[in-house]
Protein backbone atom coordinates (compact mmCIF):
# COMPACT_ATOMS: atom_id res chain seq x y z
CA UNK A 1 0.00 0.00 0.00
CA UNK A 2 1.64 3.30 -1.11
CA UNK A 3 2.31 6.26 0.99
CA UNK A 4 -0.32 8.52 -0.69
CA UNK A 5 -2.97 5.37 -0.52
CA UNK A 6 -2.42 5.51 3.09
CA UNK A 7 -3.21 9.33 3.75
CA UNK A 8 -6.52 9.42 1.65
CA UNK A 9 -7.76 6.09 3.38
CA UNK A 10 -6.63 8.79 6.87
CA UNK A 11 -8.32 11.72 5.30
CA UNK A 12 -11.73 9.69 4.48
CA UNK A 13 -11.94 8.20 7.90
CA UNK A 14 -11.05 11.84 9.19
CA UNK A 15 -13.95 13.24 7.21
CA UNK A 16 -16.22 10.49 8.15
CA UNK A 17 -15.80 10.75 12.26
CA UNK A 18 -16.26 14.37 11.53
CA UNK A 19 -19.71 14.25 9.64
CA UNK A 20 -20.32 11.85 12.48
CA UNK A 21 -18.87 13.48 16.05
CA UNK A 22 -19.27 17.48 15.00
CA UNK A 23 -23.65 17.30 14.96
CA UNK A 24 -23.75 15.11 18.02
CA UNK A 25 -21.88 17.16 20.43
CA UNK A 26 -23.59 20.07 19.26
CA UNK A 27 -26.71 18.11 20.17
CA UNK A 28 -25.47 16.80 23.25
CA UNK A 29 -24.38 20.20 24.78
CA UNK A 30 -27.76 22.03 23.24
CA UNK A 31 -29.56 19.18 25.66
CA UNK A 32 -27.56 19.72 28.71
CA UNK A 33 -28.07 23.66 28.34
CA UNK A 34 -31.76 22.62 28.05
CA UNK A 35 -32.76 20.39 30.69
CA UNK A 36 -30.15 21.60 32.92
CA UNK A 37 -32.44 22.87 35.32
CA UNK A 38 -34.97 19.78 35.12
CA UNK A 39 -37.12 18.44 32.48
CA UNK A 40 -36.39 16.26 29.22
CA UNK A 41 -34.79 17.13 25.66
CA UNK A 42 -34.29 15.54 22.28
CA UNK A 43 -32.02 17.82 19.88
CA UNK A 44 -31.51 16.37 16.03
CA UNK A 45 -28.68 18.65 13.74
CA UNK A 46 -28.04 17.98 10.00
CA UNK A 47 -25.31 19.61 8.25
CA UNK A 48 -23.28 19.03 5.26
CA UNK A 49 -20.76 19.32 5.41
CA UNK A 50 -20.24 19.20 9.41
CA UNK A 51 -17.57 21.57 9.81
CA UNK A 52 -20.32 24.78 9.29
CA UNK A 53 -21.73 24.25 12.73
CA UNK A 54 -18.39 25.65 13.45
CA UNK A 55 -19.33 29.00 12.21
CA UNK A 56 -23.12 28.67 13.39
CA UNK A 57 -24.94 27.39 10.18
CA UNK A 58 -26.30 24.07 9.27
CA UNK A 59 -29.63 22.60 7.31
CA UNK A 60 -31.71 21.95 10.27
CA UNK A 61 -31.76 21.93 13.73
CA UNK A 62 -34.97 19.76 15.38
CA UNK A 63 -35.85 20.15 19.07
CA UNK A 64 -38.16 18.37 21.30
CA UNK A 65 -38.42 19.21 24.96
CA UNK A 66 -40.74 19.43 27.84
CA UNK A 67 -41.25 19.93 31.68
CA UNK A 68 -38.11 22.30 31.15
CA UNK A 69 -37.29 25.37 32.97
CA UNK A 70 -35.87 28.67 30.62
CA UNK A 71 -34.81 31.92 31.99
CA UNK A 72 -36.24 35.19 30.84
CA UNK A 73 -33.48 37.59 30.61
CA UNK A 74 -33.13 40.27 28.82
CA UNK A 75 -29.44 39.79 27.09
CA UNK A 76 -29.56 40.45 23.29
CA UNK A 77 -29.02 37.90 20.68
CA UNK A 78 -32.72 37.04 19.43
CA UNK A 79 -32.64 34.12 17.57
CA UNK A 80 -29.02 34.21 16.19
CA UNK A 81 -28.46 30.68 17.25
CA UNK A 82 -30.96 29.56 14.91
CA UNK A 83 -30.47 31.73 11.98
CA UNK A 84 -27.77 29.82 10.33
CA UNK A 85 -30.02 26.63 9.81
CA UNK A 86 -32.20 26.46 6.55
CA UNK A 87 -35.00 24.79 8.38
CA UNK A 88 -35.53 25.28 11.89
CA UNK A 89 -38.37 23.24 13.93
CA UNK A 90 -38.93 23.38 17.45
CA UNK A 91 -41.53 21.90 19.90
CA UNK A 92 -41.99 22.43 22.93
CA UNK A 93 -44.01 21.44 25.96
CA UNK A 94 -45.01 22.20 29.05
CA UNK A 95 -42.58 24.71 30.27
CA UNK A 96 -41.52 27.36 32.66
CA UNK A 97 -40.09 31.32 31.93
CA UNK A 98 -40.06 33.55 33.66
CA UNK A 99 -43.87 34.21 34.71
CA UNK A 100 -45.43 32.26 32.14
CA UNK A 101 -46.18 28.39 32.64
CA UNK A 102 -46.14 27.39 28.80
CA UNK A 103 -48.50 24.52 27.35
CA UNK A 104 -47.06 24.33 24.08
CA UNK A 105 -44.05 26.13 21.86
CA UNK A 106 -43.67 26.04 18.23
CA UNK A 107 -41.38 27.67 16.12
CA UNK A 108 -40.48 27.22 12.92
CA UNK A 109 -38.94 27.94 9.49
CA UNK A 110 -37.90 27.47 5.69
CA UNK A 111 -35.61 28.70 3.97
CA UNK A 112 -35.21 32.76 4.84
CA UNK A 113 -38.71 32.93 5.19
CA UNK A 114 -39.98 34.54 8.61
CA UNK A 115 -40.29 32.02 11.61
CA UNK A 116 -43.91 31.11 12.65
CA UNK A 117 -44.50 30.77 16.19
CA UNK A 118 -47.56 29.42 17.83
CA UNK A 119 -47.67 29.16 21.82
CA UNK A 120 -50.48 28.82 24.35
CA UNK A 121 -49.39 29.96 27.82
CA UNK A 122 -50.72 31.05 30.91
CA UNK A 123 -50.03 33.14 34.02
CA UNK A 124 -51.26 35.76 36.37
CA UNK A 125 -51.17 39.33 38.46
CA UNK A 126 -49.04 37.94 40.85
CA UNK A 127 -46.68 36.02 39.00
CA UNK A 128 -46.16 39.16 36.55
CA UNK A 129 -46.06 41.82 39.38
CA UNK A 130 -43.47 39.23 41.11
CA UNK A 131 -41.47 39.23 37.80
CA UNK A 132 -41.55 42.60 36.64
CA UNK A 133 -40.02 43.56 40.35
CA UNK A 134 -36.86 41.47 40.03
CA UNK A 135 -36.33 42.79 36.78
CA UNK A 136 -34.82 45.84 35.28
CA UNK A 137 -35.29 47.88 31.66
CA UNK A 138 -37.44 47.28 29.02
CA UNK A 139 -38.99 44.00 30.38
CA UNK A 140 -39.78 45.34 33.94
CA UNK A 141 -41.75 48.64 31.92
CA UNK A 142 -43.57 46.05 30.03
CA UNK A 143 -44.46 43.41 32.64
CA UNK A 144 -45.48 46.23 35.19
CA UNK A 145 -47.66 47.39 32.89
CA UNK A 146 -48.98 43.88 32.17
CA UNK A 147 -49.24 43.37 35.77
CA UNK A 148 -51.66 46.34 36.12
CA UNK A 149 -54.06 45.17 33.44
CA UNK A 150 -54.11 41.60 34.57
CA UNK A 151 -57.12 40.71 37.22
CA UNK A 152 -55.46 40.60 40.69
CA UNK A 153 -54.65 37.59 42.61
CA UNK A 154 -53.67 34.35 41.03
CA UNK A 155 -56.19 33.89 38.57
CA UNK A 156 -54.99 32.49 35.78
CA UNK A 157 -54.45 34.87 32.45
CA UNK A 158 -54.26 32.56 29.60
CA UNK A 159 -51.80 34.18 26.63
CA UNK A 160 -52.78 32.61 23.30
CA UNK A 161 -50.22 33.86 20.79
CA UNK A 162 -49.49 33.18 16.48
CA UNK A 163 -46.70 35.31 15.36
CA UNK A 164 -44.65 35.15 11.97
CA UNK A 165 -41.33 36.44 13.17
CA UNK A 166 -38.14 38.13 11.60
CA UNK A 167 -34.99 38.05 12.77
CA UNK A 168 -31.73 40.35 11.96
CA UNK A 169 -28.51 41.43 14.11
CA UNK A 170 -30.04 40.21 16.96
CA UNK A 171 -33.32 41.74 16.80
CA UNK A 172 -36.51 40.27 16.83
CA UNK A 173 -39.35 41.82 15.09
CA UNK A 174 -43.30 40.86 14.70
CA UNK A 175 -44.08 40.96 10.94
CA UNK A 176 -47.81 39.65 11.24
CA UNK A 177 -50.24 38.01 13.77
CA UNK A 178 -50.56 38.65 17.04
CA UNK A 179 -52.83 38.02 20.11
CA UNK A 180 -53.18 39.30 23.71
CA UNK A 181 -52.73 38.64 27.55
CA UNK A 182 -54.73 41.13 29.68
CA UNK A 183 -55.66 43.66 26.53
CA UNK A 184 -52.49 43.94 25.67
CA UNK A 185 -50.69 42.90 22.43
CA UNK A 186 -48.84 39.35 23.21
CA UNK A 187 -46.18 40.26 20.17
CA UNK A 188 -43.59 41.67 22.29
CA UNK A 189 -43.48 39.07 24.81
CA UNK A 190 -43.65 36.15 21.99
CA UNK A 191 -40.28 37.32 20.64
CA UNK A 192 -39.15 37.72 24.12
CA UNK A 193 -40.10 33.96 24.97
CA UNK A 194 -38.44 32.81 21.39
CA UNK A 195 -35.33 34.53 22.28
CA UNK A 196 -35.47 33.01 25.42
CA UNK A 197 -35.92 29.36 24.15
CA UNK A 198 -32.79 30.12 21.04
CA UNK A 199 -30.48 31.94 23.72
CA UNK A 200 -30.52 28.21 24.79
CA UNK A 201 -30.24 26.33 21.30
CA UNK A 202 -26.23 27.90 21.14
CA UNK A 203 -23.74 25.37 20.48
CA UNK A 204 -20.54 27.13 21.45
CA UNK A 205 -18.12 24.31 20.31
Amino acid sequence: MTPWLLVAIALLIAAVLTQVLVPRLGERRIERHLAGNGGEAFVAIAAMPALRLLRGTGDRILVRGRRLAIGMSTEGGGLTALDGFAEVDIALRDFSTGPFEVAYFELTRNGDGPYLMRSEAVTSGVALAGYSSEQIGGLALLLHVLAKQAPLGSRGVPVSVEVELTSAEGMVSISSGGGTIAGYPAGPIAAMIAAAVARRLEINY
